[in-house]
């Protein structure tokens, strides 16, 4: 009787369990954003996830107008660090049905956004997820959890150092896999991207180098947008200058001007820069 009446409680407590939760779920909404004439739904995972869609037209215009004006038909777009895939579905009206998009997004809970807004938005042919990491050279590495929402960042492959240059306390440290984007072309696991998104808050100069053969190659990519700041500035800009690629435009984000209207050096503050081959930035100016 005792066990029966146990097993009564644990239901009970189950049932309220997952009431609270549905609760919650409702309350938080699904949402929708529009892009224009296309509109991309959303069942958000947590308040963060919500707030990054609902912000996302004050957060990085820059970014935003580089997919609007950038990407065609039958393009093939990689969105590296790309969070719960906001960049990734509009990428992916723009590619058409001949295009590619490839996210790569190694936190678990943003990935578990990333394939949902895909699936829910009917991109699953246009856009390829990756849950693993890209850097210079394939093998095994720590991947260092800031956060274990959806929606967040700042979580690092290699190092558990911020955006700050300061160490933090990981929540928990994951073996994570990691490959360059060089290998993954070579393997025939992708194909040759015409514009590509970086934005992983450290990790840039890793992964950029691990694109070297894709930046000096016959099918290099027109555009290359790289979040910057101000400790691999020089190194990134003299890397991108050997393999023949000239600096473009800026792109600030909504925190980047907020520090910048606050009087900090805008050459101290993390931007996203935008690289084209060094012979087509020229005939553009």
């Amino acid at each position: 009787m005792a066990e029966l009446g146990y097993s009564k409680l644990k239901g009970a407590r189950r049932r309220v369990a997952k009431l609270r939760f549905g609760l919650a779920r409702r309350l938080m909404g699904r949402c929708e954003l529009r892009d224009g004439d296309n509109a991309y739904r959303f069942d958000p995972a947590s308040f963060r996830e919500l707030w990054r869609i609902s912000s996302i037209y004050l957060k990085e215009v820059g970014t935003i107008e580089l997919i609007r004006q950038e990407l065609r038909e039958g393009d093939v777009f990689c969105d590296i660090g790309a969070n719960v895939g906001l960049y990734s579905l509009m990428a992916a009206s723009r590619v058409g049905e001949t295009g590619q998009v490839y996210a790569f997004e190694p936190l678990a809970a943003n990935f578990a956004s990333l394939v949902e807004s895909i699936r829910r938005n009917g991109f699953c042919r246009r856009i390829t997820p990756f849950s693993l990491a890209l850097t210079d050279a394939p093998g095994v590495f720590p991947f260092h959890y800031m956060s274990l929402e959806a929606g967040s960042s700042g979580s690092q492959l290699h190092a558990a150092v911020d955006v700050d240059e300061q160490d933090y306390v990981p929540l928990v440290t994951e073996m994570k896999y990691g490959t360059s984007l060089d290998d993954l072309i070579a393997a025939g696991t992708m194909r040759v991207p015409n514009v590509i998104k970086i934005d992983v808050d450290g990790n840039e100069a890793r992964i950029l180098r691990g694109m070297r053969q894709l930046l000096n190659g016959s099918q290099r990519p027109r555009a290359v947008s790289v979040e910057v700041n101000a400790r691999e500035k020089d190194a990134l800009f003299g890397f991108m200058e050997a393999q023949g690629y000239a600096f473009a435009s800026r792109n600030d984000t909504m925190g980047g001007l907020r520090q910048i209207g606050a009087g900090t050096d805008p050459e101290q503050v993390a931007y996203n820069a935008v690289f084209r081959p060094a012979e087509e930035a020229v005939a553009a100016c």
